[in-house]
């Protein structure tokens, strides 16, 4: 061990331990406390930026959140208003069915009455041509004094002559 301690050289071990210290002590106060400061602000702006982000993304959830929330207010706002349009259109389409059929029933009750009134005009028509037939034929007879085959003639004419006027 001896040779050992020949071998230190203690002003050069003691002179590099002052220097050592001197410049711990300097690199502490100079640099490290500034290193350290510049690093914690760096770390405290970055958890700060990582919290603005969080934020941000609890922001956009609920406004996503939000957005379709309102979506689906909407839709079933449309689907309504599209349910109502059709029980509308289709209380409109019975409606104008049931005019048409009112109409159908007055057209149909009026085309009745008229058939039934040109039916009555041609009776009396007929009737009156019948009355007039008569008198007509009871005239000739009487003034011709006719036989069966005479009578049979004059009757024969009568009717080629309605069958003409026809």
């Amino acid at each position: 061990m001896g040779e050992i301690l020949n071998l230190i050289n203690f002003p050069v071990l003691i002179s590099s331990l002052i220097g050592f210290a001197v410049l711990w002590w300097v690199l502490q106060k100079f640099l490290w406390k500034p290193v350290l400061n510049i690093i914690d602000e760096r770390r405290e702006s970055i958890e700060q930026a990582f919290q603005e982000v969080d934020d941000a993304r609890d922001d956009v959830e609920k406004l996503k959140a939000e957005y379709e929330e309102h979506l689906s207010k909407i839709h079933a706002e449309a689907q309504a208003k599209v349910q109502e349009a059709v029980e509308k259109g289709q209380q409109i389409a019975a409606e104008i069915r049931q005019d048409a059929e009112a109409q159908r029933e007055k057209l149909l009750a009026k085309t009745q009455e008229d058939i039934a009134r040109e039916k009555d005009k041609a009776l009396a028509e007929m009737r009156n041509a019948a009355i007039d037939l008569s008198f007509t034929i009871s005239r000739r007879v009487m003034q011709e004094g006719l036989d069966r085959e005479a009578h049979d003639r004059l009757v024969q004419g009568f009717i080629d002559e309605i069958k003409e006027l026809s």
